[in-house]
């Protein structure tokens, strides 16, 4: 069994897969440019822990033209692909609840999840494919109107309104924030953080040559939040390289990964805008604001309550791995306005973009790398971060050697050589 293990990248994906591969019992350490957990894609990406649903995923966001025939051949392989990730996903749900409540992480959590049918085309759609989504497993209900502003009392009553679709489980909740937790949970475990430290090369051996890089200017995006145990790491280290051998290693920074595996892979870059905003607090409007998550397909935007705050996201876009996007933070305003009306306070908005690895296939990139003791935890898009803890979960017990929870043989990294 390998004990001394390297993870790249500390955001969501990383800080999940180095708490679950110390609960095995491994030796880890975390290597991370940045000076804190989560301060890239994770930072502020969409808020909704959402079971993975066909026909709601990225399909119809602007992409390059190859990405968009990449998807095309891929979505000739059948519905095995849409078997593996919707069992991913409840996995994923599912740990991420046991973490939750075995370690009482309080993310600001909101139960329910409900998706917006604005007419009576969306509502036949959905019918139909109803029974393929719980042959799936996933417990999907379809309400009426009337029943989804019961759930959701703050619902504009003039915005049309067909139906909804009632997902479970489903909700909200503070992804920077868990992962800040989960941090604390997995370095009582031995886990070692080692912020402002990048990796320059993987040798075959799996040496890593990494070096410290310490920020020119005092960081300004996270210091406010972060408590004096989170700021990240503030004692100096040697400078220029240095080489350090681990048993295995994962990468779990994103689209960073091709340059360290020395291979090109085939994968995009997934933009995605947020806005978040406090809550408007009035006695005599309590129930203003979203309660836990809505999903408005037809404007491709997702609402989420956390805590005292709103988070609005959307404005999706695919590109090549290193564009840029200039993200339509109006348009996500717009459509908070047009499903909460006036429930936020719009002086004190917090803008975001999050930009994330992404296959044309869909699926992430977890599993095997196809080179011997290197692994990969890349690409967990779709709907918020409810892939994270399972896929993490799952990636360290086939490190381990152990029988994973669900087999991931086809979501390694052979599948786009």
């Amino acid at each position: 069994m390998n004990r001394n293990i390297a993870v790249v990248g500390a955001g969501l994906s990383g800080v999940t897969t180095a708490y679950e591969l110390a609960a095995l019992g491994f030796q880890v350490q975390v290597f991370e440019r940045g000076g804190s957990v989560a301060e890239q894609a994770s930072f502020a990406s969409s808020a909704l822990l959402a079971p993975f649903l066909p026909g709601l995923a990225e399909a119809g966001a602007p992409a390059p033209l190859g990405f968009r025939l990449r998807r095309w051949r891929s979505g000739r392989k059948g519905g095995e692909a849409a078997d593996l990730l919707a069992a991913l996903s409840q996995l994923s749900l599912a740990r991420t609840a046991e973490l939750r409540q075995a370690l009482a992480l309080d993310d600001e959590a909101s139960e329910g999840l409900l998706v917006a049918l604005a007419d009576a085309k969306r509502v036949a759609a959905a019918e139909a494919r109803l029974a393929g989504w719980q042959a799936l497993g996933l417990k999907a209900e379809l309400i009426d109107a009337a029943q989804a502003r019961q759930r959701e009392p703050g619902l504009n009553a003039e915005a049309p309104l067909a139906a909804a679709l009632a997902l479970a489980p489903g909700g909200a909740g503070n992804a920077r924030l868990f992962a800040q937790q989960l941090r604390q949970q997995a370095q009582r475990l031995g886990v070692v953080f080692r912020f402002h430290t990048t990796v320059r090369a993987i040798a075959p051996d799996l040496t890593l040559r990494h070096e410290y890089t310490p920020p020119l200017e005092a960081p300004t995006r996270s210091a406010e939040r972060d408590t004096p145990r989170d700021a990240g790491d503030t004692l100096p280290q040697p400078l220029g390289p240095q080489d350090e051998r681990f048993d295995a290693v994962v990468l779990c920074n994103g689209l960073d990964a091709p340059a360290l595996l020395g291979r090109r892979l085939p994968l995009s870059a997934r933009h995605e805008a947020s806005v978040t905003a406090p809550l408007r607090l009035l006695e005599a409007h309590p129930e203003l604001g979203p309660g836990a998550g809505w999903i408005d397909p037809s404007r491709g935007l997702s609402v989420a309550r956390t805590g005292q705050r709103v988070r609005v996201s959307g404005g999706l876009t695919v590109t090549d791995a290193r564009a840029k996007v200039a993200p339509d933070y109006e348009a996500l305003h717009r459509g908070l306005q047009h499903w909460f009306p006036g429930s936020v306070l719009r002086q004190q908005v917090q803008q975001g973009q999050a930009r994330r690895a992404m296959c044309a296939d869909g699926l992430p990139l977890l599993g095997a790398s196809g080179q011997p003791g290197l692994w990969l935890n890349l690409s967990l898009g779709g709907l918020g971060w409810g892939l994270a803890c399972g896929s993490a979960q799952v990636l360290a017990q086939c490190v381990a050697g152990q029988a994973p929870a669900l087999d991931i043989a086809a979501l390694g990294g052979e599948r786009l050589a």
